[in-house]
């Protein structure tokens, strides 16, 4: 008898650790892959600006000036705005988007403020 109550004690643990392992955490914001997957591929892309001429935009990116339609291999800039540049993958197809400003979350160092003030 009490090898039987041993043995169901041990299988209610291990299938309550089981089912716990499956549940998500509701407080987690929810992931996007495709944009992850997005982000990771343009990782070799910096928009460094984008300059308005009397012709349209012209954006410098990784530091050379490109104009709509031009090649960034294996890219092609589709659409440059005040803001922003779309950018075609020619291996897929697929289209990304560099914004020239970006939020990006304060670092410990540029949070502490300045003049002393914390």
């Amino acid at each position: 008898m009490l090898r039987v109550n041993a043995w169901l004690l041990t299988s209610c643990f291990v299938v309550s650790a089981a089912a716990a392992q499956e549940l998500n955490d509701p407080t987690q914001p929810p992931q996007n892959r495709a944009a992850a997957q997005q982000q990771a591929q343009l990782t070799d892309l910096r928009l460094n600006a984008i300059q308005q001429r009397p012709s349209g935009f012209t954006a410098y990116i990784n530091g050379q000036r490109i104009v709509e339609g031009e090649h960034l291999p294996p890219y092609t800039i589709t659409k440059i705005t005040m803001n922003h540049v779309i950018v075609r993958d020619a291996a897929n197809g697929s289209e990304f988007k560099l914004s020239l400003y970006t939020q990006n979350p304060l670092t410990t160092e540029s949070a502490s403020g300045s003049g002393g003030q914390n």
